[in-house]
């Protein structure tokens, strides 16, 4: 970006970032009042001001950089923020200024930005995802994409896309497959509970002994490998007579080899499953079909989202049409919580971001941490092209009506 910008400007960005490293606050102020671009990076790391005044462990002088226009999201070389060089440091307290400024300017770019799939972007505009028009970062490029079946090298089932992206990993199973309330020894409960599930139905009355059985939407079917595939088998093989079956059971999926594998798996003739074939804007958010949706389902026990290739728009948008779905009382919602999974800072963003949206729509969240091993990440990954995860835990969403 260097080459666009004009010779006064340059020398100015590049005064910039050599005081941001030693100079005064004084010195910074000036150069940032003389329209220093605060967002420029070096060619050498790629480093921003920010990255270098991060080194410096102090607070004020983060908050005039960000004042003065500096992006707390821009990564270096290696994908790091300034926000990771805070943590490398110690430095709880300016890690939580990089953050805090995160949330505020994309809850202020979200409140102002029109509703729509095609959401118009800018540098300041939160970096999640590449932006990527292969199947890995555009949902319609996805459901056209050819997908595969395999094993990986840790002895995991895994789905790649047509580019040999990961779509989903076998590593994910145990953050969302439960083993402790319906499963019985077919294999799916080993390895220990299963959070996502466990946590979404352990306190709903319909869906404990005597029960008349939770009703359930996912969107999503988990491409046959982990997240809701395991759990549909789970929901139908009861601990014991006493623990029901859900009443109603809805599957969203729109990938057309999804549909093949799920016909062919005999999904459709589940007891109480339903599938609805497209894309969930499709049901959800056409007024004639969401009619349809809650003509069979008035109220809904659970909800889980897991979308491939959407970004946090859509997410946001799904939100939006939560009370209209979920059961008021003991309704819970959860999604899979992976939009800026290679970034600790990206990431906390992105949690804290989705809190806050939850709660503008009347529902409160709660957040479980789940570590995951250090030798289960690098060997998952081992033949792909990119990786979708990096980081040591998962923050877990459970979410419910606040009610007053």
């Amino acid at each position: 970006m260097s080459s666009e910008l004009p010779e006064d400007l340059l020398e100015l960005a590049n005064d910039l970032v050599i005081a941001s490293q030693s100079s005064s606050l004084a010195q910074i102020s000036d150069l940032l009042g003389q329209s220093a671009p605060a967002w420029y990076q070096d060619h050498q790391l790629g480093w921003a001001c920010l990255h270098y005044a991060a080194e410096r462990r102090e607070p004020e002088l983060l908050r005039v950089l960000l004042r003065g226009g500096a992006i707390w999201n821009a990564v270096d070389r290696w994908g790091r923020t300034a926000g990771e060089v805070c943590l490398s440091l110690g430095d709880q307290q300016g890690w939580e200024i990089i953050r805090n400024e995160g949330i505020r300017s994309e809850m202020l770019h979200h409140a102002l930005s029109p509703s729509s799939e095609e959401e118009p972007r800018n540098p300041m505009n939160m970096k999640l995802r590449a932006e990527d028009k292969t199947s890995a970062g555009d949902n319609l490029a996805f459901l056209q994409s050819k997908l595969t079946w395999d094993i990986g090298t840790d002895g995991r089932e895994r789905v790649l896309d047509a580019d040999g992206n990961g779509v989903m990993m076998g590593w994910e199973e145990p953050l969302s497959v439960f083993g402790s309330v319906y499963g019985r020894g077919d294999g799916a409960d080993s390895g220990g509970v299963r959070e996502h599930v466990r946590l979404m139905i352990m306190d709903h009355p319909d869906a404990q002994p005597g029960g008349k059985g939770i009703s359930v939407l996912n969107v999503g079917y988990g491409l046959g490998v982990t997240i809701w595939s395991k759990v549909d088998r789970l929901f139908r093989t009861p601990l014991s007579s006493s623990h029901p079956q859900p009443s109603h059971h809805t599957i969203i999926e729109a990938h057309p080899q999804v549909l093949e594998h799920m016909r062919a798996n005999g999904v459709y003739d589940w007891p109480g499953v339903r599938v609805l074939e497209g894309r969930w804007q499709e049901w959800l958010l056409d007024p004639e079909k969401f009619a349809q949706l809650a003509a069979i389902t008035s109220e809904l026990g659970a909800i889980f989202f897991d979308t491939f290739a959407e970004g946090y728009a859509d997410l946001k948008a799904f939100f939006e049409v939560l009370p209209d779905l979920l059961e008021a009382e003991h309704g819970t919602f959860s999604f899979w919580n992976g939009l800026g999974a290679t970034n600790p800072t990206i990431y906390s963003v992105a949690s804290n971001l989705a809190e806050l949206h939850l709660e503008d729509v009347g529902l409160g969240v709660t957040w479980h941490d789940v570590p995951i091993s250090e030798s289960l990440r690098e060997e998952v990954w081992k033949g792909l092209k990119r990786r979708y995860w990096e980081l040591p835990g998962y923050r877990l969403p459970i979410a419910r009506m606040q009610l007053r």
